[in-house]
């Protein structure tokens, strides 16, 4: 599909306000035909159409629209009245995504009387004018309805903010095959161990192929997808839809968002919900959203019939780059972070880095801890590339996106195809979660999110790494600049020390009641530790708990 959305709907339906929203989501232009056509005539859209009359109106709408779309990457609020042509309705729907923002009449008509307020012209909406104004709406409504259905993707406005809306039609955009840039190709990274497979397929804006890489891998009618709550608001509805369209059978299973979620309670409600649809052995699970769902998922894969096969879409950018690759799945314990789980690999990874433009900044920057992690222990290059570029990786530029998120896949496929089950050298991606996991444990996951735990964590090894001597101040500080403009917390004040270093002694990591420290001693190399005396480690952990 090419790269155009059309944004459809009543007046009041917030066409003009969710376009430039998507705009800035997508980094595209925008372009809004009434607010064309205004500058044009130089006089407001409601002059033009009563001193043109309406079908000569009508006519110059439609020139404007087929101007407008000469150029790709944009975004186009049309008039309410856009519709009423059949042939604006073909061209739309041939030329791009067409969105039609749903809403009730009531909405619309309270929102139209605070524009005409604000403007103090009642010739802005003469179609609507009068003290029957609200019924003549409900009037244009009704006639134009069945057009507006016509649309490919349906979004009501009612009772979500224009942000929330924005990013639901980037979602659409997404399965729709909007957001395909032909400058990023396809590439595929496999890890292979005995006669398993595991297979990532990374693609800026490739999730509209889900369909087609399922059914190559055998997948050809029911599927089983577990997502959370704020990742299904916004992407349930458009991949239910492509997966039907496809003639597969999709059935889906929402939990609450956030790391509470990754229990036993909801493990045990997931199976419920399966034995109750009667899931079958070869039908597979598909984990829809950030590191909880993909360990949960997961553990739900690796248990139900002793093993179903698991396809991981990983949405946010820390799963992409490490929790969704490698097989490690799990629930948590109160006592401890994924203290419950398996080594079970998915068999298809489909990475989609575009659904980063939909993810709350916060939940975003978490992923580069993981990504700075990669640098400091396996790759020199990748941390100086980041290191270089982090004003482009805020802006989530398409390209610097894709090539560090393959980079990082293949980094950790690497390890995990050498040391599958933590025998040694993949005990190393655990640098900085030593602290970072006894840090969230401590919060009951209700703080910190995983990355910005980890984070913490990395400062607190590389604390420790200088003072054994093995890493020098200048590498130590470099780190902790990279840290810092990525945004990444770097302590964590008021945090009780004991609480957090007791949590640290229930790690899995701990062997005969010694902390395993992975230390980094260059840029790009690290090693395993477990001789790192106590006082070193009360010492660091208070220094990024402390005030100053």
């Amino acid at each position: 599909m090419k790269q155009r959305i059309f944004l459809t709907g009543l007046s009041g339906s917030g066409k003009s306000t969710v376009g430039r929203r998507v705009s800035e989501l997508l980094q595209w232009d925008f372009v809004d035909t009434d607010e064309l056509l205004s500058e044009q005539y130089g006089m407001p859209v409601g002059q033009i159409l009563v001193e043109f009359g309406e079908h000569r109106f009508r006519q110059i709408e439609s020139e404007v629209l087929a101007t407008t779309a000469n150029s790709e990457c944009l975004v186009i609020a049309t008039g309410g009245g856009a519709v009423i042509a059949e042939s604006n309705r073909t061209f739309m729907l041939e030329q791009g995504l067409t969105v039609y923002l749903e809403t009730s009449v009531g909405n619309a008509w309270q929102r139209v009387q605070k524009q005409i307020q604000q403007s103090g012209k009642s010739v802005e909406r003469p179609l609507v004018v009068g003290s029957d104004g609200q019924e003549r709406l409900q009037k244009l409504f009704l006639a134009r309805k069945h057009w507006y259905e016509e649309a490919i993707a349906h979004i009501n406005t009612d009772d979500a903010s224009p942000d929330v809306v924005s990013k639901q039609v980037v979602a659409f955009a997404l399965t729709n095959g909007c957001l395909t840039a032909s400058s990023q190709p396809q590439t595929t990274v496999t890890l292979q161990l005995g006669n398993m497979f595991s297979k990532a397929i990374i693609e800026w804006g490739g999730l509209h192929r889900l369909p087609e890489h399922l059914k190559s891998g055998g997948f050809l009618r029911r599927v089983f997808i577990v997502t959370d709550s704020d990742v299904g608001y916004l992407y349930s509805k458009p991949i239910l839809g492509l997966l039907q369209n496809a003639d597969l059978v999709p059935r889906i299973f929402t939990v609450p968002a956030g790391e509470a979620s990754k229990s036993l309670q909801s493990w045990q409600q997931i199976l419920d919900w399966l034995v109750e649809q009667k899931a079958e052995r070869l039908e597979p699970i598909i984990a829809l959203g950030g590191g909880v769902i993909g360990d949960l998922a997961g553990f739900v894969a690796a248990t139900y019939h002793r093993g179903m096969p698991f396809v991981q879409i990983p949405t946010s950018l820390l799963a992409q780059v490490d929790s969704a690759i490698g097989g490690k799945t799990g629930i948590n314990h109160p006592s401890g972070k994924n203290l419950i789980g398996a080594y079970y690999q998915p068999d298809l990874i489909i990475v989609d880095p575009a659904f980063l433009l939909s993810l709350p900044e916060r939940v975003y920057l978490e992923g580069w801890a993981e990504i700075v992690k990669y640098g400091m222990i396996l790759d020199a290059d990748l941390f100086k590339l980041i290191e270089d570029h982090t004003s482009s990786l805020h802006a989530r530029d398409a390209i610097l996106l894709t090539r560090i998120i393959t980079r990082c896949i293949q980094l950790k496929m690497d390890v995990v195809q050498r040391d599958e089950r933590d025998a040694g050298l993949r005990n190393i991606l655990n640098y900085g979660h030593t602290f970072g996991h006894a840090l969230e444990v401590s919060t009951d996951y209700g703080t910190w999110l995983h990355g910005e735990a980890v984070s913490i964590g990395m400062e607190v090894a590389a604390h420790i790494a200088v003072a054994k001597g093995l890493l020098s101040k200048e590498l130590a500080f470099r780190q902790h600049e990279v840290l810092r403009m990525l945004h990444l917390p770097l302590r964590c004040p008021g945090i009780d020390t004991s609480a957090v270093l007791e949590n640290m002694l229930r790690d899995k990591k701990v062997r005969a009641g010694q902390m395993r420290w992975i230390l980094p001693t260059r840029i790009g190399y690290a090693e395993i530790y477990d001789d790192v005396p106590l006082t070193l480690i009360q010492e660091s952990v208070a220094k990024v708990c402390s005030e100053e």
